[in-house]
């Protein structure tokens, strides 16, 4: 929503207020059923607002990324750790074949 044009906010308000109307109010007295079945109906209702009035955005090679340099940062250090941690197993991986070349275990 934070994308949304004033335009589209407005008329996504009108388009939720039409729908909204229609429902009862929920009271203090209400079931869990009650309450279950009018949170199915609000995230329904939204999504269709939301489809009706918003942009639609299309992901692509060049979509901008949604991470900040924080996250790119984190990103980047998991990565490295990753192949340190890869190439040291596949190091003592080859130190034990050399240590043993007949591949059988030792006891």
């Amino acid at each position: 929503m934070a994308a949304m044009t004033e335009k589209e906010v407005e008329a996504a308000g009108k388009l939720w207020a039409e729908l909204a109307k229609e429902r009862a109010q929920l009271d203090a007295e209400c079931t869990v059923d009650e309450v279950e079945q009018e949170s199915a109906w609000f995230q329904e209702a939204m999504s269709s607002v939301l489809d009706a009035t918003a942009e639609k955005i299309r992901i692509c090679a060049r979509s901008k990324r949604w991470w900040n340099a924080d996250i790119k940062e984190r990103r980047r250090t998991v990565g490295r750790e990753r192949r340190i941690r890869l190439h040291s197993e596949d190091a003592a991986q080859a130190k034990a074949e050399l240590q043993n070349p007949s591949g059988v275990p030792r006891e």
